[in-house]
């Protein structure tokens, strides 16, 4: 059986004592949160490194403080539940370990359901005052699920919305990014949607301006929604984006909801995940989750949180039913790796919660529809903004090839076979190429 850890001991040098302890979770019956994190080895010991932040990130700060009882450790301080040093060394060589993978455990009773709690007991307090730490996985339990709520349809419910049962959806938004008029928006939205666009949304840089907000785009679109249901028997929806201050964003998110919208947009980067789980709890919409302003989030190998976190469990967590996210062939340098983690963090089976629909965004045209579905499958959008407004033929051809690209590949024919067939695939594949 494991001892209890008194992790304060290995902060103040007595480190052979607890040595062995630092490997195991105490144990009780404490519902905990498992956050596994690398950092940089220690010049002493990543043991004691893993136990400092344990207390520091639950109960304890850099100096004993007088109050802690016996109680509060056993309910609320964070334990050690393992410790990998990287590479391991397990003889005495002149070589050390470099980096430590250590994994603490978080009582779940001191976050309940809130992220934004979360990400400060998990990224604040000793993890970004007294260490470099990086987060790269995320471990919580069931009732973090259920008391986080995740998405209100998700991947099926957004299919059960566009009548789309089986094929990759095609999602695009409204070009030029900003500067349209109410009127001028409308038509694109008619042209994309008659070339056939499942979903199309706003641009994230597009909220308030001085000629256009919110509810103004929701009642100009909403019309030509619905004469595109009438000419053609399908619904269009249209992801409105509410992003700001959060009294703003309820006020537009009921606003744009009494005025018939069908879907809400919002930059969780910059509103917050918390953010999202406010308007999915206060309107009964769909929920598209952007990620613009993530890189910050990820990029630092030294500290912050990983893609498939930031950009793919927390999002789904707060309530995002579909979810941007970069790939890896639209010019960032993201990894393969992350790429393909963040699209599983989206959709693969979790207790607790639905799965969201992966947005597949940055660069995309109809030369590439091909690689995304054999890397994803068909349960994605993919999301092109210039690769269907940029067509030679336009907006409604430009849409028209992402749609002939899809048939193509779902038939297993070869690209250039079908664009014989389709001037606009054709034009699309000689504007834009053939593949990455």
């Amino acid at each position: 059986m494991a001892r209890r850890v008194r992790q304060r001991g290995l902060d103040s040098g007595d480190e052979g004592r607890h040595m062995d302890d630092v490997w195991f979770q105490r144990d009780d019956h404490t519902e905990l949160i498992r956050a596994t994190y690398v950092m940089a080895s220690p010049e002493g010991s990543a043991a004691a490194a893993a136990a400092k932040l344990a207390v520091g990130q639950t109960t304890g700060t850099w100096v004993d403080v007088p109050g802690v009882t016996e109680r509060m450790r056993r309910e609320h301080e964070g334990r050690v539940i393992r410790v990998i040093e990287v590479p391991s060394v397990d003889v005495g060589t002149a070589d050390r370990a470099t980096h430590a993978l250590m994994t603490i455990g978080i009582p779940a009773a001191n976050v309940g359901g809130d992220i934004p709690t979360l990400l400060t007991t998990v990224l604040g307090n000793d993890a970004s005052t007294s260490v470099l730490a990086k987060l790269v996985e995320l471990e919580l339990p069931v009732s973090f699920h259920d008391a986080a709520g995740g998405p209100r349809v998700g991947l099926e419910g957004i299919r059960e919305l566009t009548g789309v049962r089986t094929r990759p959806l095609l999602l695009s938004m409204i070009k030029p990014c900003i500067g349209l008029t109410l009127e001028e928006s409308a038509r694109i939205f008619r042209e994309t949607a008659l070339g056939g666009a499942d979903i199309i949304k706003d641009d994230e840089v597009l909220t308030h301006t001085t000629n256009s907000s919110p509810v103004d785009r929701v009642r100009a679109i909403a019309r030509e929604a619905h004469r595109v249901f009438e000419e053609t028997g399908r619904r269009v929806p249209y992801a409105v984006n509410i992003t700001g201050r959060p009294d703003r964003m309820l006020a537009d998110a009921r606003a744009c909801r009494d005025e018939g919208a069908t879907a809400l947009m919002i930059n969780y980067a910059a509103a917050g995940y918390g953010a999202v789980q406010m308007v999915r709890d206060a309107v009964d919409l769909p929920i598209l989750g952007h990620f613009a302003g993530s890189g910050p989030f990820i990029e630092s190998p030294h500290s912050g949180m990983v893609g498939a976190i930031a950009t793919g469990q927390l999002p789904r967590l707060a309530g995002a039913d579909m979810a941007m996210i970069l790939t890896p062939w639209g010019g960032y340098p993201l990894s393969e790796h992350t790429y393909r983690q963040t699209v599983s963090a989206l959709r693969s089976p979790v207790p607790g919660l639905k799965p969201a629909l992966p947005l597949i965004g940055g660069g995309v045209h109809p030369g590439m529809v091909e690689r995304y579905v054999s890397d994803l499958g068909h349960d994605i959008a993919l999301s092109p903004g210039g690769g269907v407004h940029g067509h030679p033929g336009g907006s409604r051809a430009g849409a028209a090839a992402m749609r002939q690209a899809i048939d193509a590949v779902l038939d297993g024919r070869p690209m250039l076979e079908a664009a014989r067939e389709h001037p606009e695939l054709r034009a699309a594949l000689e504007a834009f190429g053939t593949g990455i």
